[in-house]
């Protein structure tokens, strides 16, 4: 469930991004708490510290009060979009838990699912774990839509790894509980699991719309980070070389 939810999300972002949003990475992005670097494959970097200082191969680039403002505004809307990219596994597994706690509920099994949770939480925490170097936040020199097109690869295998764990625990859990009840009935058990699918289903197409406007959302957040950073560099010329976004 959780898996699935996840997979929706990024699977209407890949649509959006792949078929909207052609923009290739120039550079690689490291992102964390202090300081957003642009690291190129020759291994040239410029970096922007919190104070909106830019330093490019260590040494600091003195900036006027409008290369300042300028700067500012860039490292904002990178620091504003880039988390979303890894905000979306976040709240994907959020929203599955949610949807697997609904469903444990309706069927009266409050804790059929905990194993279930843990697996996917541990696969997650490890997908994850793939777009980090140190504390650093790496997006790597290439296209959006390939490294869109490589986390719904990931949650295609999240999905299958989902599907086997939990249709298989809640077929077991049905079937226990039919067991204490006074016997297996299998009639029954076919049409409880059909409802739970039907359940999963419905949940997932009420968040359709939502996933749309996000994805769209992310592809006018990319066309207005390649049109800034257009006009960053025509104010400050060192940044050429440091070109993040193309179409």
């Amino acid at each position: 469930m959780k898996r699935l939810l996840v997979l929706s999300s990024l699977l209407a972002s890949q649509y959006a991004m792949a078929g909207q949003c052609q923009f290739e990475l120039q550079n690689e992005i490291h992102l964390n708490d202090q300081v957003l670097t642009i690291q190129q494959t020759s291994g040239g970097s410029a970096s922007i510290d919190g104070d909106n200082n830019l330093f490019i191969h260590g040494e600091k680039i003195e900036l006027d009060a409008d290369q300042q403002a300028a700067i500012q505004a860039y490292r904002n809307q990178l620091n504003d979009y880039l988390p979303k990219l890894k905000a979306m596994t976040v709240e994907g597994l959020a929203l599955a838990n949610e949807i697997i706690d609904d469903v444990a509920t309706s069927f009266d099994m409050p804790d059929a699912f905990d194993d279930v949770k843990a697996s996917m939480k541990s696969y997650f925490e490890a997908l994850e774990e793939k777009y980090y170097q140190g504390n650093d936040f790496v997006i790597p020199a290439d296209s959006l839509s390939n490294l869109s097109q490589g986390w719904l690869e990931d949650l295609e295998r999240a999905k299958d790894l989902f599907t086997s764990e939990f249709i298989g625990s809640a077929f077991q859990a049905m079937s226990e509980k039919m067991k204490q009840d006074g016997g297996l009935n299998l009639t029954e058990l076919a049409d409880n699991m059909a409802e739970l699918k039907a359940k999963i289903a419905e949940r997932l197409k009420a968040h359709e719309s939502e996933i749309q406007k996000q994805s769209d959302s992310m592809c006018d957040s990319l066309e207005e980070l390649s049109e800034q950073e257009s006009e960053l560099h025509s104010i400050i010329p060192q940044l050429k070389e440091y070109q993040l976004f193309t179409i």
